[in-house]
């Protein structure tokens, strides 16, 4: 693809600049921001795993980032996968665990998040390196509006 050094570079730049300070204002006890890309770009390498590999990296670098200045230890930062296009992928920071688990409980007429087992995570293709240890949690979203099939969604939390 032309100029997809310059496109991942771009990306970790934007991210570093647009977070330069650890978030202080939440809504609802948590900050979030999509992925700085276009979906044109995400859409042309939606069956590229090495690149889509490279994006998740540099979310989970910046969550790193974050993770060491934030204020409070109790404090998670996550973020939070949409696959198989990423395109509404996000960092998110939340001010507790119990505000993060309050997040993850959809069940409501229009959304519902399912949990998917460990066993059948697809995840695994992506390999995730980091210097402390991840939770995962994946879902499957269902929303009653649309007919599709649902999307996953996963949260790598530190």
């Amino acid at each position: 693809m032309r100029g997809l050094k310059r496109k991942l570079s771009r990306l970790q730049r934007n991210l570093q600049e647009n977070h330069c300070d650890f978030p202080t204002e939440f809504h609802n006890g948590y900050w979030n921001t999509k992925i700085p890309v276009g979906q044109t770009f995400l859409l042309a390498i939606q069956h590229n795993a090495q690149i889509k590999q490279a994006i998740i990296h540099i979310l989970l670098d910046e969550a790193k980032r974050l993770a060491k200045r934030r204020v409070d230890e109790r404090m998670r930062v996550v973020v939070l996968l949409d696959l198989p296009t990423l395109w509404n992928s996000e960092l998110l920071v939340f001010q507790d665990e119990e505000v993060l688990q309050t997040f993850m409980r959809r069940d409501s007429s229009h959304q519902k998040w399912i949990p998917i087992p460990h066993e059948k995570m697809s995840l695994n293709k992506w390999v995730i390196r980091s210097d402390r240890d991840i939770r995962v949690y994946g879902f499957k979203e269902w929303l009653f509006e649309e007919e599709d099939e649902g999307r996953e969604l996963w949260m790598l939390v530190q």
